[in-house]
C-alpha cells in the first residue's frame, strides 16, 4: 500500500497572514486617526490665535503727546498679536517714548486692547542756556514753550546739568547737581506748595548750599546742604514777618541749625 505524504497544513500561514493584514490595517487606522487629529488640531489653534488676534487698539487721551503720533505707534506694535501674551516687549518699547511716564494695557476679550498712558509733566524748568522743561524725575521734556507754564521755578546748577539716560538712549536727564536742586522744588511741593509761587530760582552757592531765590523781592535765602522741613518753616514765618517792610534784607541764611542769619543792603 502506498501512502502519499501528507501536504503541510496552510492553516497556520493563512492565520498569520489574517493577522498580519489586520496589523498593518490597524497602524494605517492609527496614522490616519492621528493625521486627522493633528490636522483638526492644527486647523483648532490656527482659529484660536485668529480669534484672540487684536483687531482694535484704543489709546487713552493724552494732553503733550500728539495723538495721532501715539496711536500709529500703539496700532503698529499691537495690531495681530495675540490679546493671551504678555505684550512685554510692546509696552517696553511705548515706555520708551521720551513723553510717557506708564503703560498700562486693559484686555478686553477677546480681540480688543485699550492702552492707558501716563504721561510726564514739567515741574521746573532747568538753565541750560535756554530753559527746558524737566518731569520730577528729571527727565528732560521736549515740548513747544506753549505747553509749559513760565511760571514754572528754575533750577540753575553751576556747570552743566544733563546727562543722557542709563535706561533710554533717546532721553536726557538731570545729573547728581541738577537732582539736587530738582529734589529741593519737590521737597516744596509736597510740604509747602502755596510757597512756590513765590520762588523764583533754585540754585547752588559757592559751597555747594541749596539757595533760593524770591520772585518779588530777589531775596536769597540759604537752605543747606538739603532742604529740610525745619527750615521751610523758618523761611515761611521769617517772610511773614517781611511782609510790607521796606528795609528787607538781601540774604537770609537758614544753613545753621537753630539759627537765622540776615544780611542787610549796607552790609553787602
Amino acid at each position: 500500500m502506498i501512502v502519499q505524504p501528507r501536504k503541510p497544513a496552510l492553516r497556520h500561514r493563512s492565520s498569520f497572514s489574517r493577522k498580519s493584514r489586520r496589523r498593518k490595517g490597524g497602524l494605517k487606522l492609527i496614522a490616519l486617526l492621528l493625521v486627522t487629529v493633528s490636522s483638526c488640531y492644527a486647523a483648532f489653534r490656527f482659529d484660536l490665535s485668529s480669534y484672540f488676534a487684536i483687531k482694535r487698539v484704543t489709546v487713552s487721551k493724552t494732553a503733550l503727546i500728539r495723538e495721532a503720533y501715539l496711536d500709529s505707534i500703539c496700532q503698529s506694535l499691537l495690531l495681530g498679536r495675540s490679546i493671551l501674551s504678555s505684550l512685554r516687549e510692546e509696552k517696553n518699547a511705548i515706555a520708551g517714548e521720551p513723553l510717557v511716564k506708564e503703560v498700562r494695557f486693559v484686555r478686553h476679550f477677546p480681540d480688543c486692547l485699550t492702552v492707558q498712558v501716563e504721561e510726564r509733566k514739567p515741574v521746573a524748568l532747568v538753565n541750560v542756556g535756554e530753559l527746558v522743561p524737566v518731569d520730577m524725575e528729571g527727565i528732560v521734556l521736549s515740548l513747544p514753550d506753549s505747553l509749559v507754564s513760565r511760571e514754572l521755578p528754575i533750577l540753575t546748577p553751576r556747570t552743566t546739568a544733563l546727562a543722557s539716560d542709563e535706561e533710554y538712549s533717546n532721553r536726557v536727564r538731570l545729573n547728581r547737581e541738577g537732582l539736587r536742586l530738582l529734589e529741593a522744588v519737590l521737597e516744596f511741593r509736597q510740604l509747602a506748595p502755596e510757597m512756590l509761587p513765590l520762588l523764583s530760582e533754585f540754585t547752588l552757592d559757592e559751597q555747594g548750599k541749596i539757595t533760593l531765590v524770591t520772585l518779588d523781592d530777589g531775596i536769597k535765602v540759604v537752605m543747606g546742604k538739603w532742604v529740610r522741613k525745619e527750615n521751610i518753616r523758618y523761611l515761611q514765618w521769617m517772610l511773614s514777618q517781611l511782609a510790607g517792610r521796606a528795609d528787607k534784607p538781601v540774604l537770609i541764611d537758614l544753613s545753621f541749625e537753630g539759627q537765622i542769619i540776615l544780611k542787610n543792603r549796607k552790609e553787602s
